[in-house]
């Protein structure tokens, strides 16, 4: 019955979900609406490369869900964080031949955007984003285009991200603007949206593309090698990543110290062990090299996390921007969000 539909979410996804410089692991997410009730949406944990149009999504009520962002009582006693991902399952819609998921917990935010949605983590997009001087340079890089743009200070992910998109929206257009396409959220990614499948993949590529060209990045992203060594080791033969750490001084707190996205923090930070082989991500600062000990799917969403956190590190230092961490109350969030534990879960 909605066949049509799904085979389009499939389609924008697969064109984001292929490129280890767009989303790392199971990092972002799409969504299509099929009418003013119905939302096809990226299923939590999965990998949008593995969305097709019978795998890896499910079909959410989002009329329901923005009547819940729009009722909302702040200054009521309930918990919204909890409240909320328990109302985003309710909305689930059972359909003969999906799975039983759970929805992205940024469905909220895609509710309330325009008919297709993809919210990537571009490491071109995050370079400015993790940059304290982010704003700026995305006001001047996309003056003048004929979208209109958005910047969302960093919240944490979830219901009151849904919050600051809303409220966002709403002064851009009182202020005179059209609906903004393009949202660059702190610390976190991109999103662009559409009512045209054809202008919403086209919109992403054109917004990177321009980021890129500002900052002269000329050269083809690293590409991604990884040595099976058996069953439960892969070697890193990522040159890029090698590289970095034998020629960087880092220390073991370095990626708590230098925390910039979610996603780092849900891969990464507590499978790392530096100059140790106690973990599942295991780093040799004085060889540079990178072991690790998991299935080969957990090993390449750590790799392809790892490497573009590093990109984006690396990039952020050759430009010389100042760059924007995440605070110890942010970080601890993400780290006890049951959310993101559950997400953390789907890797292996």
């Amino acid at each position: 019955m909605h066949d049509a539909a799904f085979q389009e979410l499939e389609i924008i996804s697969q064109a984001v979900g292929n490129f280890p410089d767009m989303v790392q692991g199971g990092g972002g997410n799409t969504s299509v609406k099929l009418n003013d009730e119905l939302m096809a949406v990226k299923a939590s944990g999965y990998k949008l490369k593995q969305v097709t149009r019978s795998e890896g999504f499910v079909l959410v009520n989002y009329k329901d869900i923005k009547d819940y962002f729009a009722r909302a009582d702040l200054n009521s006693d309930i918990d919204y964080e909890k409240d909320s991902t328990a109302f985003l399952k309710k909305s689930v819609v059972k359909v003969e031949g999906l799975r039983d998921l759970r929805p992205s917990v940024e469905a909220g935010f895609h509710s309330i955007l325009l008919k297709y949605v993809i919210h990537s983590h571009s490491v071109y997009a995050n370079i400015l984003c993790c940059s304290k001087k982010g704003e700026e340079i995305i006001r001047k890089v996309f003056s003048g285009k004929h979208y209109n743009i958005l910047w969302v200070p960093y919240v944490n992910p979830g219901f009151y991200l849904t919050l600051k998109i809303q409220e966002g929206i709403k002064c851009h257009i009182e202020k005179g603007g059209k609906f903004p396409k393009v949202i660059f959220m702190e610390n976190h990614g991109l999103i662009v949206n559409s009512d045209s499948r054809e202008e919403v993949i086209k919109l992403h590529e054109e917004v990177n593309e321009s980021i890129k060209t500002f900052l002269h990045i000329n050269s083809p992203y690293p590409e991604i090698t990884l040595e099976r060594v058996n069953d439960n080791t892969y070697l890193s033969r990522t040159t890029f990543l090698t590289d970095f750490f034998k020629n960087n001084l880092i220390s073991p707190d370095y990626f708590d110290v230098v925390a910039l996205y979610p996603d780092q923090l849900v891969y990464l930070n507590d499978n790392i062990s530096v100059d140790g082989m106690d973990n599942k991500l295991n780093i040799n600062t004085k060889t540079g090299e990178i072991i690790y000990k998991s299935s080969f799917s957990e090993a390449m969403t750590m790799e392809e996390t790892l490497l573009g956190y590093v990109y984006v590190v690396s990039k952020i230092k050759q430009c010389n921007l100042p760059i924007k961490t995440m605070t110890p109350e942010e970080i601890g969030f993400i780290k006890n969000w049951e959310s993101e534990k559950y997400r953390k879960t789907l890797i292996k």
